[in-house]
């Protein structure tokens, strides 16, 4: 995915213009531009430039990744109800209910994650209730290039500022991206944090890299166009091939893990094909065209990882001694990899199991017969409630007030009096709803340590709890 990032601080309508899709309503989208633009006249930014090329440029990106019209009105509207006096009812009045759909929703999860600590105990179930809170993936994306962008424009924030904004980018929107397919996006807002938050590191792995950064660049393109050539040359049809240049943080952590001289796949090129045939056939004409390294290949489709991972796997070494790391896999095998018990996110958990939801949220993606379907409705069986302390407690849908007094302590289940949901005063058989904030009143002051609060998150803690309190 290439994607025009530039920062230019332009506000014309004839520089917009140009990023909108031939069959876009382009005299609606006007209408939309001038009242946003009207709404934020004399607002500034922390940099001094005007607000309106915030909403801008996130429009502007959202304009080329083709998810339609209103979402791209909505970003140019999503600070308008937050930080002006038009409401909602306004927007919907003028321009349709679904784009003030999208624009409250972006107004829900900022409110929604405000004030949040990401703490690494609770951090999953947070992400959890961030999508059980939402409907419409659009509100995700384009909160996500929301936070791009100031991450792009960071330089005028104070250093605690930026330490707050990298400690939530590696906490919540980093996943938050690789869980809707938007991994291009992901490599960046790693790539701010990383910046931010190991400065040192930074600086030595860009001296390491920067020597060799002009010749992967132009292997990528050459790489590419070869293997595209290679493969309409012998009949293989059907076939994607996606590439990367991987990520500076990405870099780091494989350094750090197995050794500076290590680091073969920071070139990579996938080749995606319909038959398994193919795949092997794929990999022939590859090593018999290329000097390939034999310690670096793999065959993970007659030997599947533990996890049921398939795919070829192979490094070839490219010219000024640039190595391509190549996987070769079927569409099925893919389906499996990127989704299935196998996908990344479930690895990068510890768990091989209960990501199927994930599925769900790339689907927006794909758009079969031209009909774009941006609906969620994922982990439906939950619900993520709030501790005064800020912690996400997952609890089975239709839990009441009671049976969050029993998951957070034995203790404070068997002394509740009473409970405060969003601040005011419920009876204890309340059925919780996703985004309460819940406070337990008791008889007796009880201390719950976070040490406990991690504790009653493990599955086998959560079992324990429910046998020993009925729940």
């Amino acid at each position: 995915m290439e994607l025009d990032l530039s920062l230019e601080n332009i506000s014309s309508w004839k520089y917009f213009e140009n990023y909108l899709a031939d069959n876009s309503n382009k005299k609606t989208v006007k209408e939309v531009f001038d009242f946003a633009k009207k709404a934020h006249k004399g607002q500034r930014r922390m940099s001094g430039n005007d607000f309106f090329t915030h909403p801008v440029w996130v429009a502007k990106v959202v304009a080329q990744l083709n998810i339609g019209d209103e979402a791209i009105m909505a970003a140019l509207l999503h600070d308008v109800v937050e930080d002006t006096s038009i409401n909602l009812e306004t927007i919907a009045n003028n321009f349709g209910d679904e784009v003030a759909l999208l624009v409250n929703g972006m107004t829900e999860v900022r409110n929604n994650t405000k004030g949040i600590e990401v703490h690494k105990t609770s951090i999953e179930n947070f992400r959890h209730f961030l999508f059980s809170s939402v409907n419409d993936i659009r509100v995700l994306i384009i909160r996500l290039v929301d936070k791009l962008h100031n991450g792009l424009t960071i330089d005028s924030m104070s250093e605690t500022s930026k330490r707050n904004y990298a400690t939530r980018i590696f906490g919540i929107y980093s996943p938050v991206a690789e869980y809707v397919g938007l991994h291009y996006f992901k490599r960046i807002l790693d790539d701010i944090a990383f910046r931010i938050l190991y400065p040192e590191e930074t600086k030595n792995l860009e001296d390491w890299i920067s020597k060799q950064k002009k010749y992967e660049k132009k292997a990528l393109e050459e790489v590419n166009k070869s293997i595209e050539n290679t493969l309409n040359l012998n009949n293989i049809s059907n076939f994607e091939i996606s590439s990367r240049i991987k990520s500076l943080h990405s870099t780091y952590l494989t350094m750090k893990k197995k050794g500076k001289n290590t680091v073969k796949d920071r070139v990579g090129v996938r080749i995606i094909c319909s038959k398994l045939e193919d795949c092997y056939m794929i990999l022939g004409l590859l090593h018999s065209r290329y000097q390939y390294l034999a310690d670096e290949f793999n065959d993970y489709i007659s030997s599947p990882k533990p996890n049921g991972y398939r795919s070829l796997q192979t490094t070839v070494l490219w010219k000024n001694d640039v190595t391509v790391e190549i996987q070769i896999r079927t569409f099925e095998m893919h389906d499996f990899d990127e989704f299935g018990p196998a996908s990344h996110i479930a690895y990068k958990q510890g768990n091989n199991k209960g990501y199927e939801w994930v599925k769900d949220l790339v689907k927006w993606q794909k758009n079969d017969n031209n009909v774009s379907n941006y609906r969620i409705n994922v982990l439906n069986k939950f619900v993520y409630v709030f501790t005064p302390k800020g912690d996400t407690l997952q609890l089975p849908i239709g839990s009441t007030a009671i049976d969050f007094a029993y998951r957070v302590h034995t203790e404070i289940g068997d002394h509740c009096t009473g409970v405060m949901i969003n601040n005011k005063m419920n009876k204890i058989n309340t059925i919780l709803k996703t985004g309460d904030l819940v406070e337990i009143l008791t008889s007796k002051k009880i201390n719950v340590s976070r040490e406990w609060l991690r504790f009653v998150k493990t599955s086998w803690a959560r079992e324990h709890i429910r046998k020993i309190t009925k729940i």
